[in-house]
């Protein structure tokens, strides 16, 4: 697991905004940001047909798992995919808090495996033994994930994997960490780092000055851009946030550039002379840079392509910095592992708010 921290973090900006996709270069163009934190409008006051949908799949689910014993004797089968979609997402009705603001986080991978029959079908016996274990693997990630205090749970990630002769893998990402509560300041366009700040790109992680320091510039342009831009908005009195239809991407910072062929994303070709301690000019360079995918540039694509969810937010970024081989080519670059979703706004009487997974 990695542990993530934010230098001088001061004001709060919410914005609302499955598999590794990756994309050829393409040309920057101005596009609608994702904006996950704006205000209630008359277009998001109504408890839509879609959130009814969502809603009711998660429930039956969840009084099929409190009746299993009934339902298992039926011999229910159902597809795998519709199996972790409906795990995936009453567990983070359940036991998540994506609206809560994250100072740093913490990602941990576990794995599972369930039996598969030729057809890609399931019994629903084990697919609820498989929630059970789920519950019980994330507490326990959750409960060791290194925070002591104000630790929240912010989402979970149900992935398929390989079918390895009649078992099929499933992957479930899971991000957890620290909070911090009561700040509303909005601030649309900053730099957020100062004059004394200087970071190694990452790989080996320290400051300028300390090598020895933990983090690199990697992970402090990830926890600033998290924190003022990821997540989702606060609900209304009365109502909650349900996020569900998480969808994550992988980029390795080449798929985007400007007008001059630039990347974006921190990327250079590892003979290039690339500038492996940047200072506070460039880290808020690629700050602004990394956003601007994140936000504006990578959302465009995925609509475009029809995969980005409805009423889709901007979770969460995961920036790992290293020095390795995209493609044929020698590289240093900033790895992103981007995680979008679906986010609606219902009454809190039609669901229960989630509870604290150690609670």
């Amino acid at each position: 697991m990695r542990r993530k921290h934010v230098k001088r973090l001061a004001f709060v900006m919410l914005f609302a905004t499955a598999v590794a996709v990756y994309f050829v270069a393409c040309k920057k163009n101005i596009v609608t940001p994702i904006i996950n934190n704006k205000p209630a409008t008359e277009n998001h006051l109504e408890y839509t047909n879609e959130a009814k949908r969502i809603v009711s799949r998660i429930k039956n689910f969840k009084t099929q798992l409190d009746d299993k014993e009934n339902v298992m004797r039926d011999d229910l089968h159902v597809p795998i995919d519709s199996a972790l979609w409906d795990i995936e997402s009453l567990f983070n009705a359940s036991y998540a808090f994506p609206e809560r603001k994250y100072i740093e986080t913490v990602k941990q991978d576990i794995e599972f495996s369930i039996d598969v029959n030729i057809e890609n079908g399931v019994s629903f016996g084990d697919v609820a033994d498989l929630y059970d274990e789920i519950v019980e693997s994330v507490r326990q990630s959750y409960a060791n994930d290194g925070i002591v205090d104000n630790k929240s749970l912010m989402a979970v990630a149900v992935e398929k994997g390989e079918n390895r002769g009649g078992s099929m893998n499933v992957k479930v990402h899971v991000i957890t960490g620290k909070v911090e509560n009561g700040n509303s300041a909005l601030n649309n366009d900053f730099n957020p780092f100062e004059p004394s700040d200087c970071w190694y790109f990452g790989e080996y992680g320290g400051t300028c000055d300390d090598p020895s320091v933990f983090g690199d510039a990697a992970e402090i342009i990830e926890d600033t851009i998290n924190y003022y831009y990821g997540g989702v908005s606060v609900p209304r009195p009365g109502y909650r946030q349900l996020a569900a239809n998480i969808t994550r991407i992988v980029l390795d910072g080449s798929e985007f550039v400007d007008d001059d062929g630039n990347p974006y994303i921190y990327y250079h070709n590892i003979n290039s002379n690339p500038p492996l301690y940047l200072d506070y000019l460039m880290l808020n360079y690629y700050f602004n840079r990394e956003k601007e995918v994140l936000l504006h540039l990578l959302p465009n694509e995925l609509k475009q392509n029809n995969m980005l969810p409805e009423m889709s937010a901007f979770l969460e970024v995961d920036i790992q910095g290293l020095i390795g081989s995209v493609g044929n080519t020698g590289c240093v670059y900033h790895k992103n592992y981007v995680t979008y979703c679906s986010v609606y706004e219902i009454p809190s009487t039609v669901l229960a708010n989630a509870v604290d997974l150690l609670k």
